[in-house]
């Protein structure tokens, strides 16, 4: 079943009919612009707005890919010790990422 979640006024997660979940993030301690906030204020109390973002993918198992494979989609695999998300990436780029994961037929 697909749908959407929120995270904390700083990004969502989307899981798709294919079992792949892609989660968004690009607020306080995320591999983006707001990495490291100047206040170094952790809290998410307010909405987090950045120029690029954090990536990740996982499968219906909660297996993490290497998301950086997502963007060429070379071949992909799910890897409890290996998979990880890719950051700063641009709204184009994340926008690759998703529709590649969309499609994974893996």
């Amino acid at each position: 079943m697909s749908n959407f979640v929120s995270t904390m006024r700083k990004g969502f997660h989307m899981t798709f009919e294919n079992g792949l979940t892609v989660s968004v993030q690009w607020g306080a301690g995320n591999y983006c612009d707001n990495h490291l906030p100047p206040d170094m204020d952790f809290s998410c109390k307010e909405d987090a707005k950045s120029t690029t973002a954090e990536v990740a993918v996982w499968n219906s198992a909660g297996v993490w890919a290497n998301a950086s494979d997502f963007l060429e989609t070379s071949k992909v695999e799910f890897d409890p010790l290996e998979g990880e998300p890719v950051g700063w990436l641009s709204a184009d780029e994340v926008a690759k990422l998703i529709a590649n994961v969309a499609k994974w037929e893996g």
